[in-house]
């Protein structure tokens, strides 16, 4: 296997735009290609049905639709039928709503033609969405990620108006986990930039979003209130606390839904915000070259993807926590000038501290979990600097990233099976 290519591809396609949520987003994406297949404008249908795996029932159960005002899968579905011209925005299929196509949204799902049912047993992702308008059905299926769309189908015979999605997908998430961590540290090291537009993309697109969410004042204040109290720290006015009250904001924000792009990784726009705003903020303190700092967001971002291959795309445990905050702090250690064994030292740390912080869905309490995760990647830095280290004897550590990782997936895998449906269980008897 050419390691360099197989990362650069790797790069490419965990690194992608998303509008919303991006659990809402596939939905909208499953249900937008089973209308096209239809020939439907959406609002003629007279049945829509999604079936979705656990964990994405978990995440989209409350979750904002870009630039509605409502919430929830079942109004992206009914969002995704009544815009089938937009199917090939992907993940962006939510972006600029018309406010004609909210209207109708809301009469479908009033008139309960929009049903939501969660399934039990696929660990990975699910998205099954099926239309229907007098004699004629159709469906579409996305499954293993976002915006994988496996196939779709009119009245049960294919419909080749839909991409054929490229397979070998979870082949490709074994492969992940055969590398040593240190072969992510040294492409970033070598790698070309000018190769990798998308990395000065994500900043760009990421920074903005955070901007633009900073000036809407989210309903929770959490980065208001962090901003307000934050202490001076050891590089000047805070470092810590400046990135947790940007980051918090821009989380929650986004699971309001702000209706703005951002640059997802590993299937998360909010592992895309927090495993690039840490980064490039530490960054703007050092003074730190461009250049340097797109190495530093590419091995945020392999780190970020590296550990969700363990862990799972959709997981009982937070992914902004044990993943992209701590691709986010292995990025800063990179900044900081830090070499390979302060960097896997870093990984060690943060999985250590934050292992058993669980994903309850996505919602805008999430800005509180990224705002301490964030807080601890800056933190933490600091004593991976030292060189101080959780020690292999301790809990889940193992003798290197790899070990600590393969006894995080076995966690996640075995001790943590029914976590989701628990979580899904509580939440429903809220209604």
């Amino acid at each position: 296997m050419d390691e360099d290519l197989f990362l650069k591809n790797l790069l490419l396609r965990e690194v992608v735009p998303a509008t919303g949520c991006t659990e809402v987003g596939a939905v909208a994406l499953a249900a937008g290609w089973a209308a096209r297949a239809l020939s439907s404008q959406g609002d003629n249908l007279e049945e829509i049905e999604i079936e979705v795996d656990e964990s994405t029932y978990k995440n989209g159960f409350g979750v904002g639709v870009p630039g509605t005002g409502e919430s929830g899968l079942a109004f992206a579905a009914a969002m995704g039928a009544l815009s089938p011209r937009k199917v090939e925005q992907g993940l962006q299929i939510l972006e600029n709503p018309e406010s004609t196509t909210i209207e109708k949204a809301r009469t479908l799902i009033a008139d309960h033609r929009v049903k939501v049912i969660r399934v039990s047993g696929p660990r990975d992702i699910l998205i099954r969405a099926k239309v229907r308008y007098k004699d004629d059905d159709a469906s579409a299926l996305i499954q293993g990620s976002h915006d994988h769309l496996v196939g779709v189908e009119k009245n049960r015979k294919p419909y080749h108006g839909a991409p054929a999605s490229e397979g070998g997908i979870w082949k490709e998430a074994e492969q992940i986990k055969d590398l040593k961590y240190r072969t992510f540290i040294q492409f970033a090291q070598k790698m070309d930039t000018k190769g990798f537009p998308l990395l000065k993309q994500a900043l760009e697109m990421n920074m903005r979003f955070a901007m633009e969410a900073r000036k809407k004042t989210p309903s929770l204040r959490i980065g208001q209130v962090i901003e307000k109290y934050g202490d001076p720290g050891e590089m000047g006015e805070g470092l810590s606390g400046k990135v947790q009250f940007i980051t918090a904001l821009a989380v929650e924000a986004r699971m309001k839904g702000l209706d703005l792009p951002v640059m997802a990784c590993a299937g998360s726009g909010n592992q895309g915000l927090v495993a690039t705003i840490p980064v490039v903020e530490t960054a703007r303190r050092l003074g730190t070259p461009e250049e340097q700092v797109l190495r530093a967001l590419a091995l945020s971002y392999l780190t970020t993807i590296y550990i969700k291959a363990f862990t799972g795309i959709l997981s009982p445990i937070c992914g902004c926590g044990v993943a992209a905050a701590v691709g986010a702090g292995c990025g800063i250690v990179f900044l900081m000038g830090g070499d390979a064994s302060q960097i896997e030292a870093q990984i060690n740390n943060m999985v250590g501290a934050m292992a058993g912080i669980i994903c309850d869905g996505a919602k805008s309490g999430c800005s509180m979990k990224a705002l301490l995760a964030v807080g601890l990647a800056v933190d933490s830095t600091y004593l991976s600097m030292e060189n101080i280290q959780i020690p292999a004897r301790d809990g889940i550590m193992g003798k290197d990233v790899m070990d600590t990782l393969k006894n995080l997936q076995e966690i996640v895998e075995g001790g943590m099976s029914s976590m989701d449906a628990t979580i899904v269980k509580v939440m429903e008897a809220k209604k």
